[in-house]
């Protein structure tokens, strides 16, 4: 609430003049597009903090967008949501799959020769884009250059596969894991943003700090939006990526 005080009705509608320039602050493109700057910052952490608990509780589904053997933990996670555009009341965000670093683990069952046929696996290998190839869910086609030795879950049998042999992967990654990833991100950003910027406490300490600053005399346009700037760059800390 703004508190002020006249002596004259000139005084007063001059004063009144200001303050509605400083309120209208509020309105312009360049605000709207600091708040978006806090907007996605808030919004893509708590996504994250979401979604690392949701992995974790089904790894089947999203193993494929972190590290092997890291589901859930998102420093090792295999994508990257950037700040892609911000222009007054309306942002861009865009999400790019990072390429794995980390060596395809290699079954217990295949790392000695102990196995009927009498073949083990030492040579390790990266799937660079198994984020994206899971995710989309497309078939997989490739030639082996070697033997392929691979233990098989759903049979729970070992398999030899010869050198120059096609080799077709309808389902990379398991049914689980296709497009399970995008219908997270459509469903978590349809329903989850309001709630998650009502519980920052964003808007209602931009609407606190206006009116704060608006209290003294000849405070206006200035005041507002470095009032504005001041908590916006709190809450957007610089972030570009997440």
């Amino acid at each position: 609430m703004i508190s002020l005080q006249f002596e004259n009705v000139d005084s007063l509608f001059k004063e009144l003049d200001i303050k509605v320039d400083g309120i209208s602050e509020l309105l312009n493109a360049s605000t709207r597009t600091q708040i978006n700057k806090a907007v996605f910052t808030i919004t893509t952490k708590k996504f994250l903090k979401d979604f690392s608990i949701e992995s974790a509780f089904n790894p089947k589904k999203y193993f494929h967008v972190f590290e092997w053997g890291e589901v859930g933990n998102p420093k090792e996670k295999l994508f990257v949501i950037k700040r892609q555009s911000v222009t007054g009341p309306n942002m861009t965000i865009k999400i790019d799959f990072k390429k794995s670093k980390k060596t395809v683990p290699i079954p217990k069952e295949l790392q000695f020769p102990s196995n009927k046929k009498g073949r083990s696996v030492s040579k390790k290998s990266i799937f660079a884009n198994k984020a994206e190839i899971m995710e989309s869910g497309k078939p997989v086609t490739f030639t082996t250059k070697q033997a392929i030795v691979f233990f098989s879950n759903d049979d729970k049998n070992i398999h030899f596969i010869p050198a120059r042999t096609v080799v077709n992967i309808m389902n990379p990654g398991g049914k689980a894991t296709k497009h399970s990833f995008t219908k997270f991100v459509e469903k978590w950003y349809a329903t989850k943003v309001d709630q998650t910027l009502k519980s920052s406490g964003l808007f209602q300490n931009i609407e606190n700090a206006v009116g704060n600053s608006l209290e003294n005399l000849g405070a206006g346009k200035n005041a507002s939006k470095e009032a504005i700037r001041l908590v916006t760059e709190k809450y957007a800390q610089g972030v570009v990526e997440l």
